[in-house]
């Protein structure tokens, strides 16, 4: 008896295991359902203890926020309730299985997990109401000087000199909000860039944030704004995005500086904390700047500041220096000219400066005699500043530009959303694009070209430098802004119809009557993901010569569907528009195509019948998500026009092998020329074929990847050269992945070399370059080269604007002694050009140099994450360096930075 009980309680207990194993990965998403409904019956628990907290402090609440705030409480309390609805609804295991597995909603732990992120959105926002209503009103901190007392000031500054010192005292008042209203290009714009420039001098804040509000701004675009300025990370919803800077922003004193706004902006709904003053010990300002009094006042601004136009004294001053001495002084009668040229500017900074640059190259006082007179006839009677008359002293400056074809290329600029910061060279890709640029047969030297272009618009003061908020460089050298006021002229000049709504925040294309006789199309920068029927029907009496789409993520499938009805479309841009696997074959009908952008989307695979564009000159397909791409073999050589054709990625996802075999089979057989291609390689037999295929194909950019066996990169050394046909002279950019490559020796002739990527070169252990390979070179990537110690060659690369080193395990230093081909010590190591130092994943990494200093005088952001090691930053601070850098890194990292003096410290703005 005892034995057969043993046996049934055996085999219980193995009948048990076997359910346990076979079972037992069905109850862990069960489990982690628990684990999940009880966190979020935890949050909403203190939650609603919050909200007696707030109404304890308000029974009553007035404020709009506040009273939204409570409703989605009460929201999120009765979604606990539904949740656990169906979370308890069958407490079998089976019922509650199915329901996981079945139910059409989603599984109740992916529910539960979605609104506790909600859940903790608003105990951020209810922890900002508490703060508001605890606050009591203070006064900030003084003034560390008298604005007055300010010296080596910007230029601009002279004629705005009493507006900013009116501004700068109010960072010392009781008030929490400025307005600076007035006309357009009186200089509202100036006098905010220059706050952000000095208020450092004046008063402390953690953040000064300059954003542009502009026209049709939502809330969406301005948190955008805010969380590039800040260097924050994305967040996927409006609500997430809120509670991110306001749970960064929450503890610090900031300074918002709002231009351009039109309209009442919810600062709340972006997540900017309230109140604002001083709230906690923290002071939290914005300045406001707009053309109207009445919306100052609506932003909250009890103190406002008028800006007038100059006075004339101010005003001949400003145009003079714009003119120049010697055109001015040229000849005896041009001075008296010139100060009726002035006056025709109506006193308005933006005039004086875009007139004064057009008539620098006038020197006779014929030139100037019929500058005067075309002034007078074309600007309008009425009130000096109104719009009529900037756009016609906009005009004046246009008439004056040197040809046709650079006042063609100005106009392009206002396709571009308002306010938007344009990367010069995506600029020139445009203008080689739309057939602007003069043909020069070398696609490096049309780029040239296109940035000399660029350089007399902003001689001319019609272009100015815009924001680069990847290098922190505000502004910056590698990007261009119009002026709201000459981009709104520049639109009413545009010859033909343009239909122009890019930045607008459209989630659906704009009304059929305004496509009629459209002939340049920019949606570009919108939200567009759905096309009503009638307006997608009636673009196909729509033909356009040009559409760009660009940076819509998520177009719909009607508005492929209408575009292949604008059969006379020379030009397409639909750069990151969120097409996914199959090629949108309504492109295949535009037989007219001369330029087609579809980088930054999900393509699988070219159709043959791509070959249909016979016309298509430029084609780029540049970061595709998928690398693997499939082109068939013949489709290249139909294209008989192509002179560029970008399908160049930096990413280092595996490549299918013989992918690129199609694309030089076709350029052998076709003998086609090409003046630029940018593609991958995967052995050194194809660095051979395309060698060999020079100089009628010129290679732009390559990537190099399983290079098995291959023990150097011969593309990279001047022994090689011979054989290489020019290739090393034309290569702009070099990626190199996953290959044995043990050792890098750099001393080819390298003149264009500009980006160079490495990554899981593991053998790597010795890399040295010439300066003729390396005298270019401004963006160097290095990733998973785990046997580098250091990286002392990057010290002697003269135009270094960005490096980035991560996941390199082995790295010690950055920069090495004189034994590794550094300096000595007592030297100080200067980057005159580094913006961009990236340190990130290097467990070993004990110093940025072993020893002695380093100077970085243009550097704007530093990441360093994953680096416990690195104590210190051997920084010399260069003048005027203060607050300029800003630093993403770990809170307790941070803290336990060591300094050799507060000066060094005080240049870094910390991200944590």
């Amino acid at each position: 008896m005892e034995l057969q009980l043993a046996a049934v309680l055996a085999s219980l207990a193995l009948g048990g295991a076997v359910l346990v194993l076979f079972f037992g990965k069905w109850w862990q998403p069960l489990a982690g359902t628990d684990r999940r409904v009880k966190e979020l019956a935890d949050a909403v628990e203190a939650l609603l203890r919050q909200r007696s907290e707030v109404l304890g402090h308000d029974p009553a609440p007035s404020s709009d926020p506040v009273r939204a705030w409570l409703r989605r409480v009460q929201e999120a309390q009765e979604e606990l309730a539904s949740i656990k609805a169906r979370h308890d609804g069958g407490q079998l295991y089976v019922v509650r299985l199915v329901q996981y597995l079945f139910l059409p909603t989603g599984p109740v732990a992916g529910l539960a997990e979605q609104q506790l992120k909600a859940v903790w959105a608003l105990r951020e926002q209810g922890a900002a109401i508490l703060d508001a209503a605890l606050a009591t009103p203070q006064a900030p901190p003084p003034l560390l000087c008298d604005p007055e007392e300010l010296v080596d000031l910007p230029a601009e500054a002279g004629p705005a000199r009493a507006y900013l010192n009116e501004a700068l005292r109010f960072l010392g008042d009781c008030d929490a909000a400025l307005g600076v209203w007035g006309a357009g290009g009186v200089g509202k714009t100036t006098v905010l860039k220059l706050v952000r420039e000095v208020c450092g001098r004046v008063a402390r804040f953690d953040h000064v944030l300059l954003v542009a509000a502009s026209r049709d701004c939502t809330v969406a675009k301005l948190q955008r704004e805010v969380v590039s300025v800040l260097g924050l990370r994305d967040a996927p919803t409006e609500q997430a995005q809120a509670a991110g800077i306001l749970s960064f922003l929450r503890d610090k004193s900031f300074l918002l500086l709002l231009d351009g706004v039109w309209e009442r902006l919810d600062l709340e709904r972006v997540g900017i904390p309230q109140p604002l003053g001083m709230a906690n010990g923290k002071v939290r300002k914005i300045i406001v700047a707009s053309r109207s009094e009445a919306l100052c006042a609506d932003m909250g601004c009890r103190n406002k500041i008028k800006m007038e136009c100059l006075n004339e004294e101010d005003a001949w001053s400003l145009f003079q220096a714009n003119v120049g001495g010697d055109t001015i002084h040229g000849h005896t009668q041009i001075p008296a000219l010139a100060r009726q040229v002035a006056a025709e500017c109506k006193c308005l900074p933006l005039a004086l400066v875009t007139v004064g640059r057009a008539m620098s190259n006038k020197r006779t006082p014929e030139e100037w005699s019929n500058a005067l007179d075309t002034l007078k006839a074309s600007l309008p009677s009425g009130t000096p500043g109104l719009d009529k008359s900037t756009h016609a002293l906009v005009k004046f400056c246009y008439d004056n530009l040197e040809s046709d074809m650079v006042r063609e290329c100005f106009l392009t600029c206002a396709l571009w959303p308002e306010d938007h910061s344009i990367f010069k060279e995506e600029l020139v890709q445009s203008w080689i694009g739309l057939g602007l640029l003069p043909d020069l047969g070398d696609i490096e030297e049309a780029h040239r070209f296109g940035l000399s272009v660029i350089a007399i618009l902003k001689d001319a003061r019609l272009l100015e430098p815009g924001h680069n908020h990847r290098y922190n460089m505000f502004p910056s050298d590698t990007h261009v802004r119009l002026h709201d006021v000459v981009r709104d002229a520049a639109l009413r000049f545009a010859p033909g119809k343009w239909l122009v709504r890019a930045g607008a925040g459209l989630r659906e294309p704009p009304r059929e009557e305004l496509w009629r006789g459209a002939q340049r199309v920019s949606l570009m920068h919108n939200t567009i993901e759905d096309a009503l029927a009638k307006v997608a029907s009636a673009l196909a009496d729509t033909q356009p010569s040009s559409l760009m789409l660009q940076f819509n993520k998520a177009l719909p499938k009607r508005m492929l569907q209408a575009i292949q009805h604008f059969t006379k479309l020379t030009y397409l841009d639909l750069e990151d528009t969120g097409i996914e696997d199959a090629f949108p074959m309504e492109i295949c009908c535009l037989v007219n195509l001369k330029y087609l952008n579809l980088s930054k989307n999900k393509i699988l695979s070219l159709p043959m019948e791509l070959g249909n564009l016979g016309q298509l000159e430029y084609f780029y397909l540049r970061d595709n998500y998928y690398i693997q791409i499939t082109i068939p073999t013949g489709l290249i050589s139909r294209l008989g026009k192509l002179q560029v054709l970008e399908l160049f990625t930096a990413s280092i996802v595996s490549v299918a092998d013989n992918y690129v075999a199609p694309v030089i089979d076709d350029l052998e057989s076709s003998g086609a020329r090409m003046a630029s291609l940018s593609i991958w390689l995967d052995t050194t037999r194809d660095v051979e074929r395309l060698a060999r295929l020079a100089p009628g194909v010129r290679a732009r950019s390559l990537q190099l990847r399983k290079l098995e066996g291959e023990h150097a990169i011969p593309l990279l050394s001047a022994e090689h050269a011979p054989e290489l046909g020019g290739m090393q002279e034309s290569l702009r950019e070099l990626a190199v992945y996953s290959s044995d490559v043990e050792e890098i020796t750099a001393d080819a002739h390298m003149p264009r070399l500009e980006i160079i990527k490495f990554g899981f070169l593991t053998k790597l252990s010795v890399m040295a370059w010439s300066h003729a390979a390396g005298s270019n070179l401004r963006d160097v990537g290095m990733g998973a080269c785990h046997s580098l110690t250091h990286a002392t060659w990057v010290q002697h690369l003269p135009c270094l604007e960005s490096l980035n080193l991560s996941g390199c395990n082995g790295l010690t230093r950055l920069l090495g002694g004189a034994e590794d081909g550094g300096s000595a010590t007592e030297e100080v190591v200067v980057f005159p050009r580094l913006r961009v130092l990236a340190l990130l994943g290097l467990p070993k990494l004990e110093a940025i140099r072993a020893e002695g200093e380093c100077a970085f005088p243009e550097l704007r952001r530093l990441q360093t994450r994953g680096c416990p090691r690195l104590k210190r930053i051997p920084m010399r601070p260069a003048r005027g360096q203060q607050g300029t850098v800003r630093i993403e890194c770990d809170k307790h990292w941070w803290n336990a930075l060591q300094w050799a003096g507060e000066d060094a410290k005080a240049c870094f703005v910390p991200v944590v």
